[in-house]
């Protein structure tokens, strides 16, 4: 199981804003669970009487987020089961949302969300090299502030997360070389020149290969 909870950017006080509620099969649900199944949904959602497609979109959120805060909860796996299930694109959307609040240095929520989109869908590289990066970004910022200890433990979850990222694609230049980087943070210079160099390598692959002419074996592939 991934290493989540080393350093959380959060406390635990949103959970006392949770509801639990057991539904009957009786009703119209999305996705098909255990009878004694309960649905989490926020206290604010629930007490707006949602019906419909708006309430199981307010019960999906809300997994989503217990999944990205909580990412040992005890539940873990249903709430992974129900999302995919209720929509298969909800990693995918989950990641973009994460990318949208890093850049706008909302570094907290992103991680969350991609805390969230690994637990979804742990195949793919692009959620774990977001984290990563999204963890190394916030410890830099914690090291600045002079928060030692936090900003280590920061950077220590941005190796394992960046290190997943390339064990998954062995060609994902940019997470070689963020990985390098944060080897450097954390004082691992051999490490750090063995990932940059292997990350600026691919990288120039990648570039000698865009640019160089397509031969009749290419457009062939292509076809196919």
């Amino acid at each position: 199981m991934f290493l989540m909870r080393e350093y959380q950017p959060w406390d635990e006080s949103w959970s006392a804003q949770l509801v639990y509620l057991v539904i009957s099969y009786e009703l119209n649900v999305p996705v098909e669970m255990t009878a004694d199944f309960s649905y989490p949904i926020f206290l604010g959602a629930f007490e707006k009487k949602l019906s419909g497609e708006d309430f199981w979109q307010a019960v999906a959120g809300s997994m989503v987020y217990v999944l990205g805060h909580q990412p040992n909860h005890k539940d873990r796996e249903s709430y992974v089961y129900w999302l995919n299930n209720y929509n298969s694109n909800t990693s995918k959307q989950i990641i973009f949302d994460g990318v949208e609040q890093a850049s706008k240095g909302d570094l907290e929520k992103a991680i969350w969300l991609f805390q969230a989109a690994v637990l979804l869908d742990s195949s793919k590289a692009e959620a774990h090299f977001n984290l990563g990066l999204a963890y190394h970004q916030m410890g830099i910022s914690l090291d600045e502030k002079n928060s030692k200890q936090e900003a280590k433990s920061c950077f220590r979850q941005a190796v394992q997360f960046l290190e997943n990222a390339v064990e998954l694609d062995k060609q994902f230049s940019l997470a070689y070389y963020n990985l390098g980087f944060v080897y450097k943070q954390l004082g691992l210079q051999d490490e750090s020149d063995k990932y940059m160099e292997k990350g600026i390598l691919l990288g120039l692959e990648r570039i000698a290969q865009s640019t160089s002419p397509k031969t009749d074996k290419d457009f062939t592939a292509e076809r196919e």
